[in-house]
């Protein structure tokens, strides 16, 4: 029974450290600013973090820094685009700029 009851723990204490990258962008109501906030699966903010991006050929297109609450509001750029949000330790988490459509 303490064998279960610790395997339990441990599996309880795995899941709640785990977490993955979320990025959750949407036009302002004026359509021509993109609004950001990056932050993690366990509902934290990412902090001040930096934004990559790109065009579909993966070339850079912007590296940009968020407020200390993981949210940034820019200018995006014309054509087609992806960011990505890499904190290094996990999968990092993209928005395209289809999801706006």
């Amino acid at each position: 029974m303490i064998k279960l009851a610790t395997l339990l723990f441990g599996l309880l204490t795995f899941a709640a450290q785990a977490h993955f990258p979320l990025l959750n962008c949407q036009l302002t109501a004026q359509q021509q600013q993109l609004s950001c906030v990056a932050g993690y699966s366990d509902g934290s903010l990412a902090g001040k973090v930096t934004l990559n991006v790109f065009n579909y050929d993966e070339e850079p297109l912007l590296s940009i820094n968020t407020a200390s609450d993981g949210s940034i509001t820019f200018t995006p750029p014309k054509g087609e685009y992806y960011i990505v949000f890499d904190p290094g330790h996990e999968s990092p988490a993209e928005f395209d700029y289809a999801e706006l459509n």
